[in-house]
């Protein structure tokens, strides 16, 4: 998918949090600071991260959402980001979950659970 300047927006957050410092925030909306900063402290234990990989990446109306996976020598934690364009044009966060344990991003919908034979999350 050929979106400019989101890829590049992608792989930077990307490594900024492989970087580890507060330099990852800057990528976020302010409305996301809270959903981005309780994602990022479910995947705390498993720092450091020594590689990320965007596994996917979907146009839901005017918003983008990228799927990220980060491993280390702990685990391996996914992300699902929501992505949006600011007034000024560069692309920021809009929302954050972290999505490690989840059979898929939509297992804790009552419907889809139910399809599941009850599970939620792995």
């Amino acid at each position: 998918m050929n979106v400019p300047g989101l890829e590049d927006r992608i792989v930077a957050h990307g490594r900024a949090i492989l970087a580890g410092g507060a330099d990852a925030e800057t990528y976020v909306a302010e409305t996301a600071l809270e959903s981005y900063r309780a994602a990022i402290a479910t995947i705390a234990p498993m720092r450091p991260f020594d590689s990320f990989e965007t596994l996917a990446l979907a146009k839901i109306g005017a918003q983008y959402m990228s799927k990220l996976r980060l491993s280390g020598t702990r685990g391996i934690a996914r992300l699902l980001i929501r992505w949006k364009q600011a007034d000024a044009g560069a692309w920021v966060i809009a929302g954050a979950e972290d999505i490690s344990t989840k059979l898929s991003p939509w297992s804790d919908i009552q419907h889809y659970r139910a399809e599941l034979g009850g599970k939620s999350n792995g």
